[in-house]
């Protein structure tokens, strides 16, 4: 099964994240309005991401995934004052230091978004380190396929009662070749499918596993 070489660099529009203040609440609800994440510090309950609403019918939606990389699964939506209309999500103490990290990311940044290109065959940090979890609708589609191998041993294996991919020793995929092309390409796991190109996830793991920062590198 070879990869579909026809997979070329794509336009990402991605939200500036930015800090704010308790005082400055209208200007972080501003900055959310035009797209960008606001990182809302309060004196009491601490630190809040305000963002605008996540669209969940679409699975690459970049808020969403913005609030998933915290580590939260929900949000709500603010009902009343300069915040209506958007998505809060309160930040665990334990997460201060990613938002923190995304705002040093971004402070040479003006405005609340910004357009980067990225070509994922010069990349390929999306299939490093992550855990790929099969469901019936993958292992499905490697047996029509006549790839039904793929969902066992030494390709798949079970983790905490999930059905997964294996990993290499230096934490690769095991379908990745050295040319960052996947040799699964035209049946790779719905996961794979979904996962949001220019979303958090994939600027972290480009930034760890490669050095390749699309903001300011960590100290700089």
């Amino acid at each position: 099964m070879g990869y579909n070489a026809a997979v070329p660099a794509h336009m990402i529009r991605r939200a500036i994240v930015r800090s704010f203040s308790a005082r400055q609440r209208r200007q972080a609800a501003e900055h959310a309005r035009a797209g960008g994440h606001a990182v809302l510090w309060e004196p009491v309950s601490g630190a809040h991401l305000v963002l605008p609403p996540p669209d969940e019918d679409d699975p690459k939606d970049l808020a969403l995934h913005s609030i998933l990389d915290l580590g939260q699964k929900r949000y709500q939506i603010s009902r009343r004052g300069v915040t209506k209309g958007l998505a809060i999500v309160r930040v665990g103490r334990d997460r201060y230091g990613i938002v923190r990290q995304r705002i040093a990311r971004d402070k040479h940044y003006a405005g609340a978004t910004r357009e980067i290109a990225l070509d994922c065959l010069a990349c390929g940090a999306c299939c490093y380190s992550n855990e790929v979890v099969l469901d019936e609708k993958d292992v499905q589609r490697f047996e029509r396929a006549g790839r039904p191998e793929l969902a066992s041993m030494p390709y798949a294996r079970r983790k905490n009662g999930k059905l997964m991919l294996r990993l290499a020793a230096d934490r690769g995929c095991l379908q990745l070749s050295l040319d960052h092309r996947c040799s699964i390409y035209a049946i790779r796991p719905d996961m794979c499918r979904t996962f949001p190109a220019g979303s958090e996830c994939c600027l972290s793991a480009r930034a760890e596993d490669f050095g390749i920062y699309d903001g300011a590198a960590p100290g700089s």
